[in-house]
């Protein structure tokens, strides 16, 4: 057999190098998107309504935080910040409690309405589900004390975030 001294000994085909490299825009999509989810949860119920409450001067009184929720969502409270506005002469105190197995709508002694009773930074709420978030108030002059929609940094699962929770609230204290 004659073969043709022109003609190449073997016969190679070349790989594009480019293509291997084609897996990472895509893992790159993916990580975007997981970490847009991750910082993204579903936004906490909050309402335009004001919920109106009397109390004497210099007593706390504990507020029931509604919530519209459909069906049970349980979020970790991580954080909270409650922005109360009271008399020019006298300091608010305000606190966020947790009241699960039970409800209150406004009392001066939440604990008989209450399975279990306690602050709500660092525990898990069960929205729609037994559990709810109280504020606490208390001035000692009397005035009015106006209190705004209570924010959390939260954790729903996998996912964190911040926003707003329940309505306003506004305390009269009598003297």
């Amino acid at each position: 057999m004659a073969t043709d001294p022109s003609a190449p000994e073997t016969l190679t085909v070349e790989r594009r190098r480019w293509t291997r490299w084609l897996w990472l825009p895509l893992l790159v999509v993916v990580l975007a998107v997981a970490a847009w989810w991750v910082r993204n949860p579903a936004d906490l119920p909050a309402s335009d309504d004001v919920v109106v409450a009397r109390v004497k001067a210099g007593q706390t009184v504990y507020l029931g935080v509604p919530v519209d929720v459909r069906g049970s969502r349980t979020i970790e409270v991580r954080e909270v910040r409650i922005t109360a506005t009271g008399p020019a002469d006298t300091t608010v105190s305000t606190a966020l409690w947790t009241c699960t197995g039970g409800s209150v709508s406004q009392t001066t002694a939440p604990e008989p309405f209450c399975d279990d009773w306690r602050e709500a930074e660092g525990t898990s709420v069960s929205l729609g589900g037994g559990d709810q978030l109280v504020v606490a108030v208390n001035a000692s002059v009397p005035g009015v004390v106006e209190v705004s929609r209570i924010e959390l940094d939260f954790s729903d699962g996998w996912q964190r975030g911040s926003g707003r929770i329940g309505p306003r609230f506004e305390v009269t204290l009598l003297g």
